[in-house]
């Protein structure tokens, strides 16, 4: 089977419409970035993809405002879409009297998954049949995986042929560690590996997935390890704070073998 994928990752968009100004001012790096999606997504229209697929934080914190701002960029993609959460896809406020009290992702988590199916967006592990392929869309956003996940994983043995991981938080593996580490000295790798899941490295391992595409870092990498390829998806709009990581997409390729490419806006 033939059929050709983008894959996209963090473009945390924020609504001009976003009510809480103070965080919406102090984030405009992001805010203001959302033009280079524009460029990004004219870019995907010349690939014409059957899917798109994004790694999480459609949103740079959940609220009506900017959860509807991303469906709707989303939405002018030449193609469905899906996505996996990213930790900001979880990340809330709460407003009392003009007051805003930051929700911790694992506190709001089960009230903001509810928001994003009001959209039809489902955050949850899901599992697409590709013909000979299977593509696994896990939910990693707070370095951990939901309960039942290792059983879920373990019943698609066998399933198709090959099988592709898709997730917002790379595997905790000791090259991806290293990798991340040699880019930035100073990551946290509590929070930028799946640190509370390292058993998923070693499900996917056994399953035979070849290929785990993976965001949240912020910038671009490819590594082989565990006997799968890793490709770490830098972010899909130019953040005006790192000007010189330009917006990125991948095009995945599925035929006979797996191709990958990915295609950076110039400056």
């Amino acid at each position: 089977m033939q059929m050709k994928i983008a894959v996209i990752t963090d473009p945390h968009f924020i609504s001009p419409d976003e009510p809480h100004l103070e965080k919406r001012n102090k984030r405009l790096f992001f805010a203001d970035a959302w033009p280079s999606f524009d460029r990004l997504r004219a870019k995907l229209r010349l690939e014409a993809p059957e899917l798109v697929i994004c790694l999480g934080d459609m949103v740079d914190w959940y609220s009506k405002a900017n959860r509807d701002f991303a469906v709707y960029q989303l939405n002018q993609l030449p193609c469905p879409w899906v996505s996996v959460p990213g930790n900001h896809d979880y990340q809330s406020f709460a407003e009392h009297d003009g007051e805003y009290r930051s929700v911790p992702p694992h506190e709001g988590r089960a009230e903001v998954s509810k928001g994003w199916l009001e959209q039809g967006i489902e955050l949850h592990n899901r599992y697409i049949d590709a013909g000979d392929t299977g593509l696994i869309l896990l939910d990693s956003a707070l370095s951990e995986v939901p309960l039942g996940t290792k059983d879920w994983l373990r019943s698609l043995q066998g399933r198709h042929r090959r099988q592709l991981l898709f997730t917002h938080v790379p595997l905790d593996l000791p090259a991806t560690r290293e990798y991340i580490l040699s880019i930035d000295p100073e990551r946290n790798m509590g929070k930028y590996v799946q640190s509370k899941a390292p058993w998923v490295a070693r499900e996917c391992e056994k399953l035979g997935v070849s290929h785990v595409f993976t965001g949240h870092l912020h910038f671009q990498g490819e590594l082989q390890a565990a006997g799968m390829r890793m490709h770490l998806l830098s972010k899909a709009i130019t953040g005006l704070r790192q000007p010189v990581l330009h917006a990125e997409a991948l095009i995945l390729e599925l035929g006979d073998t797996v191709s990958t490419r990915r295609i950076v806006l110039e400056a």
